[in-house]
């Protein structure tokens, strides 16, 4: 292939002249400037619960309440500019604002999956070295019994229904802590998004025209967001202001021929504190001026009924399970997707029936992207007009792709070998972490570890994983993370973990299990992985078994494992 790209030839004139030199805004306040400047009095944000109940901010107001947590953050609990602020909240308005806040404050986001367990949750907290949280009140009791062993010295407790009128706000808030009895007790001292806020308010009125981001350059790191790895642990991608922006305006060249700014409506169902829909919906949304409806979960599909009804959406993205689960819902209508210009799909492979059945009973095709987090978001996408259903597209503009073999050289077009890129959005490299940071990034070249071909028009599918990743929902999931929690048992001599084919997931983890004690049970081995891991690490079944194949280093054979049990 060498330095051909005969993809370009499906660029737009806007993804042809793409230069990450020449784009508008280059940070994340940059952009929350020109946004205001440009949308002010358009909806921005709105979250919507699965009773139909709902709240929105303007543009200016989003930005205001973002200006007064910044002052909050600088002012009040004295953070410096770098400073690591986590947030771990699902998909709602507090959501924007505190991150949006983040950035005017100079400092660098960490965004921490709701249903991360204690374990999980103290690990990137500590990793990240975070001064501060902002916490879901529904699970700020998981802070309880690890946030003294790590850096977090101040707390920020939001609800899904702040921003919501105060008589509603109390209504629903008495309901869900007493009625419904899910917000649990928190012991760690905290203080309310709602004080913060009229706390920042305060100090920002006294100090009017204070810039909290004027040593903050494109170069500076925004997020440090956590993906896991082959080696276990999740790992911090070290993300810069440019590398997002690039990422957002890579994405929005790729669509500019259907979506536009006069007004999107934008269905925000996948989880904001994954980088596809944090890069790919909240930032490239409000960099077109769209409204994201926020749904908090949609799980059961049922929870984003009132969205579809309550909105003609324009921008739907979704991964494979979720079209699929929406295809089955009683009140699924095609009538519901009549508006939609742009129905894309990413985090997880996207199966070609699915999306031949979605545009039979929708009328609206499924375009395909690939990347990772470590690219801050997107790699490819298929051009508009030139969707190819199993193929997940072509290089994004400013972005070169590669395949290559094991000895780094390209093989033919046609010819499987590793997905290797250089970006404008490529991650500085994995948060002090330069052991796993020298694996993947050689020479200025990103290594994936996914294994692809590119046909002769640079189109590219994806065929296997070079690494052992098992992909939940879209999820990564690594097998010796669940590995070194099933090694802590007694009685657990040898355990391997591999991926295998799942109707509802994609993929499920099954635990292969050498035991020396008969009583240990599957039973027991699940519920220690529930008070260790994430409910989508949760090994679908255990299998006890008289031995796990291992190399002589000791590393388990997971190609070996799979044929022995699974042909």
């Amino acid at each position: 292939m060498g330095n051909t790209r005969p993809w370009e030839k499906y660029y737009s004139d806007e993804a042809k002249a793409f230069d990450p030199d020449k784009m508008q805004s280059k940070t994340l306040h940059a952009l929350a400037a020109q946004v205001v400047s440009q949308f002010g009095d358009r909806p921005a944000v709105t979250t919507i619960l699965p009773n139909g109940a709902e709240a929105t901010l303007t543009y200016t107001e989003l930005k205001a309440h973002a200006d007064a947590f910044a002052a909050y953050l600088r002012e009040e609990l004295k953070l410096q500019v770098g400073d690591t602020v986590a947030i771990m909240a699902p998909n709602c308005i507090g959501f924007c604002v505190a991150s949006m806040g983040i950035a005017l404050a100079g400092c660098a986001g960490t965004n921490i999956n709701p249903l991360y367990t204690p374990h999980e949750l103290e690990h990137q907290l500590s990793d990240s070295n975070a001064k501060a949280i902002v916490i879901i009140d529904v699970f700020g009791n998981k802070l309880d019994e690890i946030v003294a062993n790590t850096a977090v010295k101040h707390v920020i407790k939001l609800s899904v229904v702040d921003f919501f009128p105060p008589v509603k706000k109390a209504v629903m808030g008495f309901v869900l802590k007493y009625i419904r009895k899910v917000i649990p007790k928190m012991v760690v001292p905290h203080t309310t998004f709602a004080a913060a806020l009229a706390a920042g308010q305060r100090h920002a009125t006294a100090r009017t025209g204070s810039d909290y981001t004027s040593d903050v350059t494109p170069d500076a790191t925004a997020l440090y967001q956590y993906t896991s790895g082959t080696t276990g642990r999740s790992k911090g991608a070290e993300l810069s202001h440019l590398a997002v922006i690039a990422n957002m305006e890579q994405a929005r060249a790729m669509t500019s021929e259907l979506l536009d700014h006069t007004g999107e409506v934008v269905l925000v169902a996948l989880p904001l504190y994954h980088i596809t829909a944090f890069v790919l919906l909240f930032i490239s949304g409000i960099g077109v001026g769209a409204h994201l409806v926020l749904a908090p979960s949609p799980r059961p599909p049922s929870n984003l009924k009132a969205a579809f009804e309550k909105y003609r959406f324009t921008w739907f993205t979704g991964i494979n399970t979720l079209f699929a689960a929406l295809m089955v819902e009683p009140w699924f209508d095609r009538k519901l997707f009549e508006n939609i210009k742009l129905c894309a799909s990413g985090g997880a492979a996207q199966q070609t029936g699915v999306a031949q059945k979605w545009a039979d009973m929708t009328g609206v095709d499924i375009v395909q992207g690939y990347g990772m987090t470590e690219v801050s978001g997107l790699l490819t996408f298929n051009p508009i007009g030139h969707n190819k259903l199993g193929k997940v597209g072509i290089p994004t503009p400013g972005a070169d792709l590669r395949i290559v073999d094991d000895s780094g050289n390209d093989v033919p077009v046609g010819q499987p070998g590793e997905v290797i890129a250089k970006t404008p959005s490529m991650m500085k490299g994995y948060w002090g972490n330069a052991e796993a940071t020298n694996e993947v990034l050689k020479d200025g070249w990103y290594y994936s570890g996914d294994i692809g071909v590119m046909d002769e028009d640079g189109f590219v599918e994806i065929v296997d994983r070079k690494k052992d990743m098992i992909l939940v929902s879209g999820f990564n999931v690594a097998p010796n993370e669940i590995e070194d929690v099933i090694s802590t048992l007694p009685g657990v001599v040898q355990v391997g973990v591999i991926g295998i084919e799942d109707e509802k997931t994609g993929e499920a983890p099954v635990a292969f299990i050498v035991r020396s004690d008969e009583d240990l049970s599957a039973e027991t081995i699940i519920g220690v992985c529930r008070e260790k891991l994430t409910n989508y690490k949760i090994p679908k079944e255990i299998r006890f078994v008289a031995e796990v194949p291992v190399t002589l280093s000791g590393k388990v054979l997971r190609r070996q494992l799979r044929e022995d049990h699974f042909g």
